[in-house]
């Protein structure tokens, strides 16, 4: 089977390598805006307990390198969220008008990030230790609170708020039966002007009334159908609304569009759940917030690792070699811990909540397809997966080939073909997982035999790679989450048709911003190299 191919097949190729490229980039710099600040605060603490000056200088240079990444990042952040609004208009003015409370709050956030993490930088030399603990945690504060809210539409969109997946571990799909189902609130009114009788033959599922309104579960087949010919601009009398509006009240709304109805519905739904809570209520949230920081804390530790490994390399003073060689025991030794605790519990529970609520991707993940060479089938682990899955051995994964190709909209109103996720996230997913175990495994060895004082040169060498070998991890993270919902921009709602720009570029004007993009990391490394490593090696 051709993966790359089927991957680029779904609609807006380009746009879609151009945001994996704004997205990965802003993350790969994100991560240490979210690590570092709880590294500041580590060192400061054993400053004060020890009252040893390396902690100290230690959290000094943590605190210049957030400077750094910081300023970069909110460029890059920048960069990347105008050609998300360009890229993608229609996603973010349905986020903008139903779940835009996280956006709109993330701009406090960022000013308490941006606020507090230059009052620690440029304050550092007027401030008490307390003082700068405070400035610190303030810091780490902005920017988890930040993740937090930008992590909640991801996870909306991974799996909204309501949603019933199409799978069950005993049974199998359930896709005769109308799965995956959307939950919404229907206004009265529009309750009203409805065959209830054939919504139910066509699946819909009747909960009770609730906020002035009825709460269903409809097909997701319907719903993106729905939100398909929304913007469209499709009128409700050439849409498949017409089939179910009683006979009596269609000549009345059938000149209405149906993207008033639609929003109706929506705006309903929303203010039924919450507004300020509709994203943080996926399924998947908890999952998705704590492996983000888990992963960007991983990064962090193994990057300090790095660095100072790096520093031992260069250093000719004894003194420095001290000073170097604690930095690099606080972060192998956290590095190690994140990355324990990433994979045994952070990952675990994003796992399984995958597995409940995004069978089809989990599918793809796991490669029970018989159309590829299948890693885990090939290593006898399938039993063992669908333990951690769904928490019994009894449990089947999901079957790839049983995913009808047109489970995610109706005949017809999309240039959709293949609605089941790309099969390339099985190796990307077992090669992050792969990868994970090989740096967690030596991350164990190397804490090991640096808190004994093994400071080889071999040693000092495989550990200055750890950081890239880390963000290649983080990487291949957000690729799987990001690639293995496709053709989905939001699961069971919106699919990537719908949700890009009808105007897209030509390739030299993508590849233009590209560039662009890759600058901005490349701007990232110079000020790096220029304000942290060639004044430390001065001094080495």
């Amino acid at each position: 089977m051709d993966l790359i191919g089927q991957w680029l097949s779904y609609p807006a190729s380009l746009d879609r390598i151009l945001s994996i490229i704004g997205i990965e980039l802003h993350w790969l710099i994100l991560q240490y805006v979210l690590g570092l600040p709880l590294f500041i605060i580590l060192s400061l603490l054993l400053y004060a307990k020890s009252r040893d000056e390396k902690w100290y200088n230690i959290a000094k240079t943590m605190a210049k390198a957030l400077g750094i990444i910081f300023a970069v990042g909110a460029a890059s952040g920048t960069v990347s969220e105008f050609g998300l609004v360009l890229i993608w208009p229609n996603l973010l003015e349905a986020a903008g008008r139903y779940i835009f409370f996280p956006l709109y709050a993330e701009i406090f956030a960022f000013i308490i990030e941006i606020t507090f993490i230059y009052f620690l930088i440029f304050g550092w030399n007027k401030l008490g230790v307390k003082g700068k603990l405070i400035l610190a945690f303030l810091a780490l504060l902005g920017a988890w609170l930040s993740g937090a809210l930008i992590v909640s539409v991801n996870s909306y969109m991974v799996a909204p708020t309501g949603i019933k997946a199409s799978y069950d571990p005993i049974s199998g799909w359930k896709y005769d039966n109308g799965y995956p189902k959307v939950l919404l609130v229907v206004p009265k009114e529009i309750v009203n002007i409805l065959d209830v009788n054939k919504l139910l033959s066509l699946g819909m599922e009747v909960l009770g009334e609730k906020n002035d309104g009825v709460a269903v579960l409809l097909p997701s087949k319907i719903v993106s159908t729905l939100a398909s010919e929304s913007w469209r601009n499709v009128k409700v009398g050439d849409s498949i609304l017409s089939l179910v509006i009683k006979k009596e009240a269609l000549g009345s709304v059938k000149n209405l569009l149906v993207k008033d109805v639609v929003d109706a519905i929506l705006t309903n739904t929303v203010k039924s759940v919450g507004y300020t809570m509709v994203t943080f209520l996926s399924p998947v949230y908890a999952g998705s917030i704590i492996h983000a920081l888990g992963a960007a804390l991983t990064v962090t530790g193994f990057t300090i690792a790095g660095g100072y490994s790096l520093l031992l390399l260069k250093s000719r003073s004894d003194k420095k070699k001290v000073y170097y060689a604690s930095g690099l025991k606080l972060g192998i030794t956290l590095g190690l811990f994140f990355i324990a605790i990433q994979g045994l519990v952070f990952g675990h529970l994003l796992g399984t909540e995958i597995a409940s609520y995004n069978p089809e991707k989990l599918a793809a993940m796991e490669g029970t397809s018989k159309e590829i060479f299948s890693l885990s089938r090939a290593l006898g682990i399938e039993k063992i997966m669908s333990f951690l899955s769904y928490g019994s051995f009894e449990a089947k994964l999901p079957e790839y080939d049983l995913i009808p190709q047109d489970y995610c909209t109706l005949t017809g109103v999309t240039s959709i073909s293949d609605c089941r996720p790309p099969l390339m996230v099985h190796y990307l997913y077992y090669a992050k997982t792969g990868l994970s175990i090989i740096l967690g495994l030596y991350a164990l060895i190397s804490a090991i035999l640096v808190l004994r004082g093994n400071l080889s040169p071999t040693l000092l060498k495989i550990n200055v790679i750890t950081p890239i070998v880390a963000q290649i991890i983080s990487f291949l993270g957000w690729a799987v989450r990001e690639i293995g919902r496709k053709p989905w921009s939001i699961y069971g709602v919106m699919t990537v048709d719908v949700a890009h720009t009808i105007n897209p570029g030509n390739p030299l004007s993508y590849g233009i911003i590209a560039l662009i993009l890759i600058s901005v990391a490349l701007v990232l490394i110079l000020a790096v190299f220029k304000l942290l490593y060639v004044p430390s090696v001065r001094e080495v």
